[in-house]
């Protein structure tokens, strides 16, 4: 166990296992700037599966219980079930989990994923129409096809969560059109207020969304009862009352969670990261592959971990000495 100089424990690691993604989501991979043209992470950049074991292993000690595995898109990088399994047999993660946006997971690869022990899938979708989705993700967009993969992980897992990023003026019509598609099925619905993370995706405040202004729309139509959340959730979970179907609130801009946040990043190049919003990381792969460097990884994170004391969320609107920062890493390469 460690904690932080804000004494916030380290538990949770997401890991990007790749910087690329089949999908150009403007709050994440605009087209406009990852286009044919963009240098993407080389193949003997990335971190391999082993090296990524190995971080895990290292950073067991310290706590870590959790990992969620994002890219980009996880499931672009090829037999990530092999991670899967040595992240459970080989180094006893309690739990690992992948978020994806689906148009790659069909029923052998959800099987497979269950199989080598992968514990919980969640899917991005943040419309059901044509029209929303485009002006999002105007880029290989196949609703009809993540529907399906959502029905096939329920088929295999019995459960799963969908995320749902919501813009102004963009999806915010389309909350009750979701939480009425999945209200007779065992999935959290989670609402995402749409975040400043890295320096390409344009945002506002003025676009964002509320959680508030979410759940004012769906208790007008529904009776909610609240579900007692995790100390160190990052969601404010709610039930439908009479179904199945839970929804909960990511609300990084109204109600920052910096106080209890207890995650690392480690990006696909193997740079850790000790906040969503850095601007800087700190460089594991070299410490891996570099046979005389006498720093180990080790020592090396519990430095990191001893001294982080970032908490952007919770400052961003209400510190007179608040500077946003300039060069903030982009959520496709962090692992959002």
């Amino acid at each position: 166990m460690i904690t932080d100089r804000l004494l916030r424990d380290f538990k949770y690691l997401r890991i990007s296992v790749t910087d690329k993604c089949n999908y150009r989501c403007s709050y994440c991979m605009p087209k406009d700037i990852f286009g044919k043209g963009h240098q993407f992470l080389r193949k003997n950049e990335l971190l391999s599966y082993e090296e990524i074991i190995e971080v895990a292993r290292v950073l067991k000690d310290y706590g870590l219980n959790k990992i969620r595995l994002t890219g980009g898109e996880p499931l672009l990088r090829k037999n990530i079930e092999l991670l899967v399994e040595g992240l459970k047999k080989d180094v006893l993660i309690n739990e690992v989990v992948l978020t994806t946006n689906g148009s790659l997971l069909d029923i052998d690869k959800i099987k497979v994923l269950k199989e080598h022990g992968l514990d919980k899938i969640t899917i991005s979708l943040d419309s059901l129409s044509k029209h929303s989705a485009d002006n999002i993700n105007p880029t290989n967009n196949d609703i009809p096809r993540v529907l399906e993969s959502i029905e096939n992980t329920l088929a295999i897992y019995g459960t799963l969560n969908i995320n749902m990023v919501v813009i102004k003026n963009i999806n915010n019509h389309e909350i009750m059109g979701m939480v009425n598609k999945f209200l007779e099925k065992n999935i959290e619905l989670r609402f995402i207020e749409y975040m400043d993370v890295g320096e390409s995706n344009n945002w506002m405040s003025e676009n964002v969304f509320t959680s508030k202004e979410t759940i004012d729309i769906i208790s007008k139509n529904y009776n909610l009862t609240k579900i007692k959340d995790a100390k160190d959730s990052t969601s404010k979970k709610w039930q439908l009352d009479g179904y199945p179907l839970k929804i909960s609130f990511i609300s990084s801009i109204t109600k920052p969670f910096c106080g209890n946040c207890n995650r690392g990043r480690l990006s696909a190049d193997g740079k850790f990261y000790t906040c969503l919003f850095s601007d800087s990381g700190y460089d594991f792969s070299t410490i891996l592959r570099d046979k005389n460097n006498k720093l180990t990884l080790s020592e090396y994170f519990k430095t990191v971990w001893l001294n982080r004391d970032d908490q952007y969320s919770q400052i961003r609107f209400t510190s007179k000495d608040f500077k946003r920062k300039k060069n903030k890493i982009e959520m496709s390469y962090i692992g959002g």
